[in-house]
């Protein structure tokens, strides 16, 4: 017989409900000083050894990995705030469901893996916590790289937020007498002066250098967001009929209550 005891009721019960395919082959017992996953065979061995490496696994990241990863965020890189643990751990967790194109993470559940493999052999009894205390000790160095890479990712998204910040006082608050601009989305995204003529790279220059401000002072002049915070109209009209365009939202977003969003049907001046 094969058993594992655990210490959290929660824990035992994810475990035991995780071995689909051998479910009929394990039993789920309740003692007075814990709770007990048996395998009722001699040993643990072919399919059910390699179920019961997928059911760790599976507990292990659901259950201690964020708390591993809390626990270093705190003494390792000396964190404090509740709020900025909090989002950088939701950051993990996206880590986890999608990793971002071209970062390289160090590969943290193929080394616990292979850990349990190495761990369960021979055994006939294990005792949960002292096999997640063993994963976090033989994957610690990992993690604590694996959650550098998230407070990068953090600290690029706070700087870029901060950024955004920064555009928005500049649309509700530097005056540059543009009073309304149309921006239609046929494509491409152009801008429109309430007369119904575009406006051109070079009168969006001339308002970079008319009201400088450092926040916009670098952004590319064929960056389609870049003409809005130059010209800083009191109000912008966006025509689309497209969802999810990241351009326009980030402009819903800085511009707040001066902008509104209206079908491409109702742009007033002709196109083309």
């Amino acid at each position: 017989m094969f058993c594992i005891h655990f210490s959290n009721r929660a824990e035992a019960i994810l475990f035991y409900n995780a071995i689909v395919s051998e479910q009929k082959l394990w039993i789920f017992k309740e003692h007075t000083d814990g709770f007990d996953v048996k395998l009722m065979h001699a040993s643990l061995s072919g399919a059910s050894y390699v179920e019961a490496i997928r059911a760790f696994l599976q507990l292990i990241r659901k259950r201690k990995l964020l708390g591993w990863m809390e626990g270093v965020l705190k003494h390792r890189y000396y964190y404090e705030d509740e709020q900025e643990i909090q989002r950088m751990l939701e950051i993990g967790q996206d880590f986890e469901d999608k990793p971002p194109a071209g970062l390289q993470l160090p590969p943290i559940y193929h080394y616990l893996r292979a850990f349990i493999q190495d761990y369960l052999v021979a055994r006939s009894f294990v005792e949960f916590d002292e096999l997640s205390a063993a994963c976090l000790q033989s994957v610690h160095e990992s993690l604590i790289e694996y959650t550098g890479k998230i407070i990068d990712e953090y600290k690029q998204e706070e700087s870029y937020q901060l950024m955004v910040d920064s555009w928005r006082h500049r649309v509700h608050h530097k005056d540059t007498g543009v009073q309304l601009l149309h921006l239609l989305d046929d494509g491409r995204l152009t801008y429109y002066h309430d007369e119904g003529n575009p406006i051109s790279e070079s009168e969006t220059k001339l308002y970079m250098k008319q009201y400088p401000d450092e926040c916009i002072a670098h952004l590319p002049i064929e960056w389609p967001v870049t003409a809005a915070l130059a010209h800083a109209p009191d109000e912008l009209i966006i025509y689309s009929d497209e969802t999810g365009h990241s351009n326009l939202e980030l402009l819903m977003n800085i511009f707040e209550e001066k902008a509104s969003w209206r079908p491409k049907s109702q742009f007033p001046f002709k196109m083309g």
